[in-house]
């Protein structure tokens, strides 16, 4: 596999056993297109299946490492329930086929991390993040929440945590997301360093004692629970579904389009008045 077009959403390459994928949409924050998912998708399902590729690296292109959904496209969207059930259905399986890849994968943070940016990171087994980097989930800001990565970062985070950081949509620092990385680096420089630290690592263990580690430590950390897995995953997509047909959304998004501040205390008197 080489390094293809510079123009494609997701850049692809590989060297010395290690696959990169670089999200390739600087100049909008490499936000997430349904081109990009698919071809995220594509791309591992292609890694899976080369045995030459042991390691995979996430990273962004630019200043930022992903700004989360493109909530321009998600404006220009139908609204109609299967159609929002179909956009829940291709975002969750981007998410899950990292999560779930057999295959260590390492988020190379190279800069802010938004909304989805973040479930992103917290799919991730290995994250090294430079120092200037920071994380905020501000789905909240413009009347949608954070749905489809709930699923990754409440285990890791906890409830009272997650719901601080959903509820203000504040910004939160490499050094205070400390805790949930593997390694913060002072300049772009050391950035590579750790991810080549790390990256040796791997490559010094059995390719298929890392595959069996990952799925034992996801079926621990499950409980076996089946059952409940299934009920978490029915109550997003309910939530997700739910939210995207919402009022709240279509004008926050609206706002973030036309690149307006939105004004909630006015929502709501609006809202008021119509009852």
């Amino acid at each position: 596999m080489s390094q293809q077009k510079k123009e494609d959403e997701v850049l692809l390459s590989v060297e010395n056993h290690v696959a990169t994928l670089t999200l390739n949409r600087p100049s909008k924050g490499n936000a997430l297109t349904a081109t990009m998912n698919a071809l995220l998708l594509l791309y591992l399902a292609q890694l899976e299946k080369n045995t030459d590729v042991r390691v995979i690296v996430l990273t962004g292109a630019g200043k930022f490492f992903c700004t989360g959904m493109d909530l321009s496209m998600a404006a220009a969207s139908s609204s109609s329930e299967q159609d929002v059930r179909a956009s829940f259905i291709n975002g969750l399986q981007v998410f899950e086929a990292l999560y779930r890849f057999p295959k260590p994968v390492i988020a190379r943070v190279n800069g802010p991390c938004l909304g989805g940016g973040v479930g992103l990171v917290f799919t991730t087994d290995i994250r090294v993040v430079q120092q200037d980097a920071y994380f905020a989930l501000t789905e909240v800001k413009r009347g949608i929440i954070p749905a489809i990565i709930s699923q990754y970062i409440v285990p890791e985070l906890g409830a009272q945590k997650t719901k601080e950081y959903m509820l203000t949509g504040r910004r939160v620092s490499a050094t205070e997301a400390q805790p949930y990385l593997s390694a913060v680096a002072a300049t772009a420089q050391e950035l590579d360093q750790q991810v080549s630290y790390y990256t040796s690592m791997l490559l010094e263990s059995a390719p298929g004692a890392m595959s069996n580690i990952k799925r034992l430590v996801d079926t621990v950390g499950s409980g076996g629970e089946a059952h409940r897995a299934i009920r978490i995953r029915d109550g997003v997509e309910k939530a997700y579904v739910e939210m995207m047909q919402s009022e709240e959304a279509a004008y926050g998004i609206m706002a973030f389009v036309t690149k307006q501040k939105a004004d909630w205390s006015a929502f709501v008197k609006d809202h008021n008045a119509k009852l």
